[in-house]
């Protein structure tokens, strides 16, 4: 997910005094299942690539979901129409702390391969799987198929280490080496992938890379060197798809790789320049050229504010994105829009809006799955863990409304469960463009 710049209320107040919100509505042609659909901004639409699916991509704890459980999720996704699901796979889930003589095998095997394949076989048998275990069988088994996030450096998913002085803290590339940090991501997602890869076909290799070192200011990720080096990320990006391609070829079964590319960065004064963009096509260059088997990015082209629907940069980013791919396929593994906060110009009308321009653009574009963001939410936020969503003008004030799905709580345990009008767009859109 693309971090926020930081907005003080005055100034988030300020710009929705100069955009007052109105619905507006996008000009979309209709479309039957897969035929080509116009952009809203009147740019052709490109020949139709085959549609692997549509679904749902999730962040926060993925094994304890307010208000659902893991069956409800696969259930109502796949009931009405969706294919994938996207949870990460937390370093610190299998392995919550790292020993000492741990890292010093780490420190062997980052250059010994024979032993890194001896301490995935072992971790893949002997690590804290019993929540992942489920979470795999619970989605499989409904016939939704699951894109794993693994090796996912923030601060929240990486295991504890001791530190000389006994005090304990989280791994990262400059506290334990970034060889042997390299060596544990590598052990890590491959004892996954060997744990689930006769299931698991997709494996996103890290997370919006492109950014590490800016969500690290912020602590997202651990403030240090490491995360702006692009060598060393590189490396780290090359080594994780051997790793899961390596594994595919243990099980005689080809395991794909994907890196969700972070498409709209904003300025952080000191850190990027004035106005500045992430360039797409630069980083699909830089980064997805050693072992990528898909490209990934992530769409938030209205983070601040709801209006005005800034649906050209949704067009923009999916074209930049299907040209950098060349051959490879093109998915969405993160696009949100929230329902509120309305004082920021945020309505359910205009989160519906978003989804069906977003659904039918990247499918007659080119894109081959589309997954909507945090649909099934955590009000307390991945970040913050406050014990409540964040006030309107505060940066992060979308966070906490990303689902269109509202749930009321009875006294005698029961719901209510309301879907919204964006859950309609999903089910649409599965009908026309995924259903053959």
């Amino acid at each position: 997910m693309a971090c926020p710049a930081p907005l003080s209320a005055e100034s988030a107040y300020e710009q929705l005094l100069k955009a007052a919100p109105r619905e507006t509505s996008a000009a979309l042609v209709p479309s039957v299942a897969g035929a080509p659909v116009a952009s809203a901004t009147g740019v052709p639409a490109a020949a139709p690539r085959r549609v692997d699916g549509i679904g749902l991509s999730h962040s926060g704890d993925p094994f304890n979901i307010p208000d659902f459980s893991l069956g409800e999720v696969a259930e109502l996704l796949r009931g009405d129409g969706g294919t994938h699901y996207r949870p990460h796979l937390p370093l610190n889930e299998a392995v919550p702390e790292i020993s000492s003589g741990t890292l010093r095998r780490l420190s062997l095997a980052a250059s010994d391969p024979a032993l890194l394949d001896v301490m995935i076989g072992e971790l893949a048998r002997d690590g804290h799987w019993e929540r992942m275990d489920r979470l795999v069988d619970t989605f499989t088994g409904a016939g939704i198929k699951l894109i794993l996030v693994v090796g996912a450096g923030y601060r929240k998913e990486a295991p504890l280490y001791a530190r000389p002085d006994g005090t304990k803290d989280r791994v990262s590339p400059d506290r334990i080496g970034r060889d042997p940090y390299i060596a544990m991501a590598r052990w890590i997602a491959g004892a996954g992938a060997r744990r689930y890869g006769d299931r698991v076909e997709f494996w996103q290799v890290e997370n919006e890379i492109n950014i590490a070192r800016m969500v690290s200011r912020i602590g997202w990720r651990v403030d240090e060197a490491s995360w702006g080096d692009r060598d060393f990320l590189r490396k780290l990006l090359a080594g994780l798809c051997q790793t899961v391609h390596g594994e595919g070829l243990r099980a005689e079964r080809a395991l794909k790789t994907t890196h969700n590319f972070a498409t709209d960065a904003v300025s952080w004064q000191g850190w990027l320049e004035p106005g500045a963009r992430v360039n797409v096509a630069q980083d699909v260059t830089t980064f997805g050229s050693d072992g990528l088997d898909i490209v990934g990015i992530d769409i938030y082209a209205n983070y601040f504010n709801g209006f005005p629907l800034r649906l050209g940069r949704v067009d923009e980013v999916i074209g930049q994105a299907v040209t950098a791919a060349g051959q490879r396929p093109v998915w969405i593994l993160e696009t949100g829009f929230p329902r509120a906060p309305a004082v920021r110009g945020f309505t359910a009308g205009r989160q519906a809006e978003y989804f069906r321009h977003t659904f039918d653009t990247a499918y007659s574009q080119g894109v081959s799955l589309v997954l909507g963001f945090g649909w099934f939410w955590d009000p307390k936020g991945w970040f913050t863990d406050a014990p409540k969503p964040p006030a309107w003008w505060s940066p992060q004030a979308c966070e906490g409304h990303w689902s269109p799905i509202r749930v009321t709580l009875r006294p005698d345990g029961s719901k209510t469960v309301s879907y919204g009008p964006a859950w309609d767009a999903l089910k649409d859109a599965s009908r026309r463009w995924v259903v053959p």
